[in-house]
């Protein structure tokens, strides 16, 4: 063979050349990287990171199953020991980790200098230069990164190693599966298109509407923020009251802002599940199903033509799609992630409006991580963000946390709009003294309709408890004793009883507080952040149906708050209970937040230095908005729920959980501590499918999921 291969041969029977293989990657990594002017160093990195290929060794092991060589590492070293790139040192981490992930920049010099020894790395380099020595020397000499600020050079690396992964799998793939690769190009979509498809729909939407105060609301809401969407991009603020319509505003904002900019998409990033699935939904309906792709581990790929599925499926992989719908956990993870996998996507949010809903709900302790990153994507990277919650935090800078300044606010004079759209009055006379359960459950019963939000899931037990002792229908719990799987079900069968106006009682943790669509015209809240106070108001008189619903905060008899920061800006909720008139002014969520950032560190896990350092793995490894002290447990045989679409007989037998059936499971699992696994095990609750994955064998009921019995302790989440 008078070539060499970069892969062995597909279906066609043809081999794909390492030459045109280089070239290939090194052209599409230049173009990804071009929107952060870039080209010429993704061009670089693409032409560079097989070279270590260009060895007998390796050309052995693809034709004759011979042994492999560690190819990245030829690479690498060429990087960063011949080309006269600034932070060519760092930027070796790109190539070394193209297959395994990025390193920790300290791991890799030792790796590094123990390689370039070996034979094959030295041959690869000197056959390599042979072919590719005047096209790196040209590239070479228009490369210049003018970044000084670590964290700002620690995140290109990021970009820039997004950039060629996703090059390489895409040519890669070419290869071996063209036909994969040609679905990805079908039906190119516009965002001009998109936009005009969805003004239509909305424009429809409000001639039809019934001219309600709400409806009337909504318009302005939606008219004004349009106004303020002809502009660069920048970071923007959207503080919309619940049932003010910030969904298809948002959608409306975003689109129009990105055809004015002419940017590639639109990224909407929501904290809870069963909001994407919402907020998919509806997009999916105005824009089409394939121009929506909903990203989490519970999404359900059932769409009838299988051209379209597949195409859905695989832009999990890149994002490469015109609006994406995905999990809080999903998009930061994998801006601070190290694995391929999930770094292969990184590089598409440049040039993009990245919504974040509920924003209020970024967890303190990875907020100077998540902000500083935030500022690069808008202030280097092209992208627009848009913070979109009822209850704006407090990011501006102050002495000690340098946040984000000049946010612009598009919704029209929030505090009007909040007066406007009033639909509850708020009681703090049970905050003078303690109410006990009992009379919490009797409060209840006094209406014929009531919902009860508690701190813990023990708490919502005990008030569940306590109606239990009267005489009365349709009674219900819900908390994460319960698999989700279940509670949709008892959601469905609530939202039935309100409908009907039929009595309805709920008893539930402050899961509930997640954009579920319920309304009642009395809520009992035990006192809690001031921010999910709110949220549980959005459940009462949601419809606005009454002149105004009562919300009653108060404080339990029994004190049981989730420690951390939950308890701490619990703490600092009194502080702003006062007045329950101040709770209709958007202002005071401001003064709250920046008391509470005051107080707590914004950097729990330092991960700011370590990026400093250079340390991906143990960045990844530290970022993680869930902590890594659970494990799951599967609900198997409960009579209220559906059967499981997943064999657990065949799992077991083969010993691992595929992406696809951890996707099926995702209802039927609750998590429990870590450190009851052997004394469950040990009482015969729980039996092992495979390693950390169990299944219960314990008593599940039909109204409160994994029995009392058992979780005296609280060792759920």
């Amino acid at each position: 063979m008078d070539f060499y291969i970069a892969h062995s041969e597909n279906k066609r029977g043809d081999y794909h050349k390492l030459e045109d293989h280089l070239c290939k990657v090194g052209k599409i990594a230049g173009s990804f990287a071009s929107k952060w002017h870039a080209k010429e160093l993704g061009n670089i990195l693409g032409m560079v990171h097989d070279l270590g290929k260009y060895c007998n060794e390796f050309q052995d092991y693809l034709l004759n199953n011979g042994n492999s060589v560690e190819h990245s590492i030829s690479g690498a070293i060429y990087l960063h020991d011949q080309l006269q790139i600034n932070y060519n040192e760092i930027l070796a981490i790109i190539i070394a980790g193209h297959h395994a992930g990025l390193h920790n920049i300290g791991d890799l010099k030792i790796s590094l200098t123990g390689k370039k020894k070996n034979g094959f790395v030295q041959r690869s380099i000197d056959r390599y230069k042979n072919n590719f020595r005047n096209q790196i020397s040209e590239l070479n000499t228009k490369i210049n990164i003018n970044i000084k600020n670590p964290l700002e050079v620690e995140f290109f690396i990021r970009m820039m190693f997004s950039s060629l992964i996703d090059a390489d799998f895409l040519d890669t793939e070419r290869h071996f599966e063209q036909e994969k690769y040609e679905l990805r190009e079908l039906e190119r979509y516009s965002i001009k298109k998109l936009w005009d498809t969805f003004k239509k729909d909305q424009d429809k939407l409000m001639r039809k509407a019934e001219d309600t105060l709400v409806n009337q609301v909504r318009k302005k809401i939606y008219k004004n923020i349009l106004v303020e969407a002809d502009v660069k991009n920048n970071f923007f603020s959207m503080t919309v009251p619940t049932g003010g319509g910030k969904t298809r505003s948002g959608l409306g904002f975003a689109l129009k802002h990105a055809v004015y900019n002419n940017m590639d998409r639109i990224i909407v990033v929501i904290p809870y599940t069963n909001i994407i699935e919402q907020t998919a939904r509806e997009y999916r309906d105005i824009l089409g199903e394939n121009n929506v792709l909903e990203h989490h581990s519970n999404f359900e790929f059932t769409e009838d033509d299988k051209e379209k599925e597949n195409r859905i499926k695989l832009a999990t992989e890149n994002w490469d799609m015109p609006v994406v719908v995905t999990t809080s956990v999903q998009f930061f993870e994998s801006i601070f992630a190290s694995k391929v996998s999930r770094s292969r996507k990184v590089h598409n949010l440049a040039n993009s409006v990245i919504i974040l809903d509920e924003v209020q709900t970024l967890p303190a302790g990875f907020l100077e991580s998540i902000l500083q990153v935030m500022k690069q994507l808008v202030y280097n990277y092209s992208s627009t963000i848009i913070f979109s919650t009822a209850t704006q935090p407090a990011f501006k800078s102050r002495p000690g946390f340098e946040g984000i300044n000049n946010i612009k606010e598009i919704a029209p004079e929030p505090f009007k709009t909040y007066k406007k759209l009033k639909r509850v009055d708020y009681n703090f006379e049970f905050l003078d003294r303690k109410m006990f359960w009992k009379e919490v459950a009797e409060k209840m019963i006094g209406e014929k309709q009531a919902l009860a939000v508690l701190n813990t899931r023990n708490d919502a037990r005990e008030v569940f408890t306590e109606l239990k002792n009267h005489d009365i229908k349709n009674i219900y719990h819900l908390s994460t004793y319960m698999c989700a799987s279940h509670r949709s079900r008892v959601l469905d069968e609530i939202k039935k009883k309100l409908e009907q106006d039929k009595n309805c009682y709920l008893v539930s943790t402050q899961l509930i507080e997640a954009g579920v669509n319920i309304d009642f015209p009395l809520v009992l809240r035990a006192v809690a952040p001031l921010d999910s106070i709110v949220q549980a108001a959005g459940r009462c008189n949601r419809e606005g149906k009454l002149d105004t619903g009562e919300v009653i905060i108060f404080e339990p008899e029994e004190v049981n708050l989730p420690r951390g920061i939950y308890k701490t800006a619990t703490g600092k909720t009194k502080l702003f209970l006062d007045n329950p008139e101040k709770l209709q002014d958007p202002d005071i969520f401001y003064d709250y937040f920046n008391t509470l950032y005051s107080d707590v560190n914004l950097d729990k896990s330092g991960i700011q230095e370590l990026r400093k350092s250079f340390s991906f793995r143990n960045v990844a490894k530290k970022f993680k908005l869930i902590p890594d002290d659970t494990f799951n447990v599967i609900i198997e045989n409960a009579k209220m729920i559906d059967d499981i679409p997943v064999d657990l007989n065949v799992i077991k037998k083969k010993g691992f959980i595929n992406r696809d059936e951890w996707r099926k499971i995702q209802p039927f699992i609750v998590s429990l501590r870590k450190y009851k696994v052997n004394d469950l095990l040990r009482q015969g609750l729980i039996v092992e499918l495979i390693e950390d994955v169990y299944i219960w064998t314990g008593k599940y009921d039909e109204k409160e999921g994994i029995k009392r019995e058992y979780t005296n302790n609280d060792f759920t989440i």
